[in-house]
């Protein structure tokens, strides 16, 4: 058994976002360790089909659902975005560029972007909002930039993107404990039971 969970999530993800505030609590209390695993949400569906927002009915839905679910995790100051569904990709390569150099703030880094977005409502979509989230942490904005248009870290993002549609994640959050696949913001309670138990 490893001690890891792996956490794949897409940054435009409200249920990601909220996975991502308990996450770490959860594999604390059990001492694991997360693995945080951007990967890009639009490939799954160019691929496989099924964005969840063209659905009619569901749509009003789950845009009442997404800040109902924050409140009810204690993220009372979450708000949808006015460009939501925004482009993931540049925070999904700052992530990359990050980790290849310090996987610890890689973690802190997706953290911190994603309140960027969810909580102040900046456009993640510019690469300058990943890049001033980055410089928090004590990157250099040139580095940083540049490092997100290195040729290796987008391959990298396509790399894990593909990876993680070939371990069968179609959804953000999809978290894996143990080789039992979890999907879903509202399965950190069965995440929290399965490690306190050894699975059921």
């Amino acid at each position: 058994m490893s001690d890891k969970i792996e956490f794949f999530f897409d940054f435009s993800s409200p249920y990601g976002f909220v996975a991502s505030t308990l996450i770490d609590d959860i594999a604390s209390k059990h001492g694991r360790t997360v693995i945080w695993r951007p990967f890009l949400i639009g490939a799954v569906y160019k691929e496989h089909g099924g964005v969840p927002l063209e659905h009619p009915l569901k749509r009003e839905y789950v845009l009442k659902d997404f800040l109902r679910t924050g409140r009810f995790n204690g993220i009372p100051d979450m708000r949808l975005p006015d460009n939501f569904p925004a482009n993931p990709i540049p925070p999904s390569r700052v992530f990359y560029w990050i980790d290849g150099q310090d996987p610890t703030k890689a973690a802190e880094f997706a953290r911190a972007a994603y309140r960027k977005y969810w909580i102040d409502g900046r456009d993640t979509s510019d690469p300058q909002a990943a890049v001033e989230v980055a410089e928090t942490l004590g990157f250099a904005a040139s580095d940083v930039m540049a490092g997100a248009q290195d040729d290796a870290v987008k391959g990298r993002l396509r790399e894990e993107t593909a990876a993680a549609m070939e371990r069968g994640v179609f959804g953000s959050p999809y978290i894996i404990v143990d080789g039992e696949p979890f999907w879903g913001g509202d399965r950190m309670a069965q995440i929290d039971k399965w490690l306190e138990t050894g699975g059921f």
